[in-house]
């Protein structure tokens, strides 16, 4: 399984994300803000969270490498 808590602050920014997940249809993955649980491959699912808050990604069975590599670069890192 790979977890990671994410930043996704603007419009061009989620469209990228959806981008990139929408790649990669035979992976189960989910973002999660607060009791919302969202399929990531939706542009009005991602668009309909609070992008002000971190959102949290996982992603389980089947994760390519490709995938977590593309989606770090949204990773929120601690400094």
């Amino acid at each position: 399984m790979y977890s990671k808590t994410l930043a996704i602050p603007d419009l061009e920014t989620a469209k990228k994300f959806v981008n990139i997940t929408n790649k990669f249809r035979d992976a189960t993955m989910k973002i999660t803000s607060g009791y919302y649980v969202i399929d990531p491959r939706s542009i009005m699912g991602v668009l309909s969270l609070d992008l002000n808050k971190p959102i949290h990604f996982e992603a389980c069975d089947n994760v390519p490498h490709e995938l977590i590599e593309e989606v770090s670069q949204f990773e929120i890192r601690a400094n």
